[in-house]
């Protein structure tokens, strides 16, 4: 009703602010899909208020991420997903969130930047060399949960424990322990995938080419092509 009042009152802008956020789920879906053919037809500027991410991504045209009050990344839905400019915009798009992995730069020449997670594992290459990643300096490896692949055990530089399997539906999350990680790496896998038993041991394969590298201040370096 209040929606419609506004509406008929022909405004140049509509400012919501969490409309969504005491309706049940089925219903949220309802109305974010009511607000976008709303928007769609009117052709009237809105602004939106959200701390609901599938809402921003779903609604969203431009998101600007606050964080403590000041605006962290501003662009398009979809660059920010693939393309998140400091550690605070990778942590909150995307659920389950961005991986972010501890490691260490040990080389960065033109072949590409080279990046260690572990003392006694071997190098991720990322192919493209990263401006300012100094040898030795402690950075960042981010990458989404459907960016990872799992491979047996003693085939990748990142190596772990599966810790939880969870079964969604359309999707199994596994959740694997890695050493010297505080957080799990969650690897996204089709609904149907074959089940891996807790404490099996697994190799971590990232998409290095849609992995992020941020440095000690949780900025992302620029990669170059």
């Amino acid at each position: 009703m209040a929606i419609g009042r506004a509406i008929v009152r022909q405004p140049r802008v509509f400012l919501f602010d969490e409309p969504l956020s005491n309706l049940d789920a089925a219903l949220r879906v309802q109305m974010r899909t009511e607000l976008a053919r709303l928007h769609r037809e009117l052709g009237t500027t809105m602004i939106y208020v959200t701390h609901d991410q599938v809402e921003a991504m779903t609604l969203g045209q431009r998101i600007a991420v606050f964080n403590a009050g000041r605006i962290a990344q501003v662009g398009e839905p979809m660059a920010l997903y693939d393309r998140p400019a400091n550690l605070f915009v990778a942590g909150f798009l995307g659920s389950p969130k961005m991986n972010l992995v501890p490691v260490t730069v040990s080389a960065n020449d033109p072949a590409g930047v080279r990046l260690r997670a572990h003392p006694d594992g071997g190098d991720l290459a990322l192919g493209a060399p990263a401006a300012g990643a100094a040898p030795g300096s402690a950075a960042t490896l981010g990458f989404r949960p459907d960016q990872v692949e799992l491979a047996a055990a003693g085939a990748g530089a990142l190596e772990g424990q599966v810790d939880l399997v969870e079964r969604l539906g359309d999707a199994t999350l596994v959740h694997v322990r890695c050493a010297g990680q505080a957080a799990p790496v969650i690897v996204r896998l089709p609904g149907h995938a074959e089940p891996l038993p807790a404490g099996s041991r697994v190799a971590l394969r990232p998409d290095l080419a849609r992995s992020r590298l941020f440095d000690s201040a949780g900025e992302a370096f620029p990669l170059s092509a």
